[in-house]
């Protein structure tokens, strides 16, 4: 599939381009340095019986004898990899293929991935990157900022952060005329069509018609997000069509899975890259065969890797390490709940997200999610 500025291609064994390319690039991937929330999770648990069955009778349970209602907007995890981790994962898939990797991690509002990887003496140049979250009227828009200068990469998050706390639209926009005066910065739309404040489509769309007419001039790139549906980026793609922009990827990873879509590239740096997409506004994205799996199974089997031992530096192997239960206005750690009714509950989920995300069980439960991918790419 090609537009003028952006061609898609199906990875498969043997394909002819492998040996045009010289390189692949993963973008848009979450570390231990990012903060997720598991309040979308249980409409995917509910669509098996099972699932839907002990959610409702342990939260049931939860509300009638404790008097608590089981709030899972309120709990969140950290991802399981740290960033030498995840530069490690998605490499290994690149050079599996037969190609040379570059790999730009883009946590929540957070450069550090980039940061500490740049200590290490064999990732010197990897790229400080992140995902800016920009408050915008009822919803918000996350915005791939890749590639920031080291000297001043601290001072551009200073502002960044600033800026999110009072994103008056003449301050975003004199913030978005400064990072494109650095050259080597890529400034990319993540899932532009993600309500992530569940404010409607219809509004979040007439949100993104006003932000992309007082933005567009300042983005270089749309993307096509591995962990949003198939249709859904197919209407990406076609938005990149209708603006003129390259549609680059963003694999969004937050599991133990390598991205399941990437760029590829003659490019031999990041900042080679940067050019190809920022000046040349060109584009080519290639599909792994994961990303033609189901949606809701991709993202439950993200979210038993979050609730699951998991490798694990810096003390986090253990699952219970990385989830959080806010309350009384601080994060308190799962352990500080063992043994209580509230723990069990989370366990009783964590054991459902599990049966589905096992390799055996999996191929059965397709059919709730049939015809969920039509009409995409």
């Amino acid at each position: 599939m090609r537009s003028s500025r952006t061609q898609v291609h199906r990875w498969e064994p043997g394909l002819r381009h492998l040996g045009y390319w010289r390189t692949g690039i993963s973008l848009h991937g979450h570390t231990m340095h990012s903060k997720e929330y598991l309040g979308r999770l249980p409409r995917y648990i509910a669509k098996f019986p099972i699932g839907s069955y002990i959610l409702e009778r342990e939260i049931g349970r939860a509300h009638l004898y404790q008097g608590r209602i089981f709030d899972f907007k309120k709990v969140h995890w950290t991802p399981p990899l740290s960033p030498r981790e995840a530069d490690e994962l998605e490499r290994g898939q690149i050079e599996r293929i037969g190609l040379s990797a570059l790999v730009s991690l883009t946590d929540h509002d957070s450069a550090d991935a980039g940061k500490q990887l740049r200590m290490l003496t064999a990732r010197s140049r990897a790229p400080i990157s992140l995902e800016w979250t920009l408050p915008y009227g009822r919803t918000e828009f996350h915005i791939g900022i890749h590639n920031l200068p080291e000297v001043r990469a601290d001072v551009w998050m200073g502002q960044l952060a600033d800026c999110a706390k009072r994103p008056y639209p003449t301050r975003v926009r004199e913030l978005f005329v400064n990072l494109n005066r650095e050259k080597s910065i890529l400034i990319v739309l993540n899932h532009p069509y993600w309500d992530g404040e569940s404010i409607g489509q219809v509004a979040h769309r007439e949100a993104l018609d006003w932000f992309l007419a007082d933005f567009l001039p300042f983005l270089h790139a749309i993307e096509l997000n591995g962990m949003r549906s198939r249709k859904e980026n197919h209407e990406v793609f076609e938005l990149g069509e209708a603006l003129d922009i390259p549609v680059i990827s963003g694999g969004d990873r937050h599991g133990l899975e390598p991205s399941v879509v990437l760029n590829v590239s003659r490019a031999e740096t990041f900042e080679e890259f940067v050019n190809e997409v920022r000046n040349e506004r060109h584009s080519e994205l290639l599909l792994m065969p994961r990303y033609f799996e189901p949606l809701p199974l991709r993202i439950l089997e993200s979210a038993w890797h979050a609730l699951s031992d998991a490798p694990g530096e810096f003390g986090r192997r253990n699952w219970m390490a990385r989830v959080f239960v806010e309350e009384d206005g601080r994060a308190k750690p799962l352990s500080d709940f063992a043994g209580t009714r509230f723990h069990r509950v989370v366990d009783k989920f964590r054991w459902v997200i599990g049966l589905v995300a096992n390799p055996v069980v999996r191929p059965a439960l397709r059919l709730p999610f049939a015809g969920y991918e039509e009409g995409g790419l």
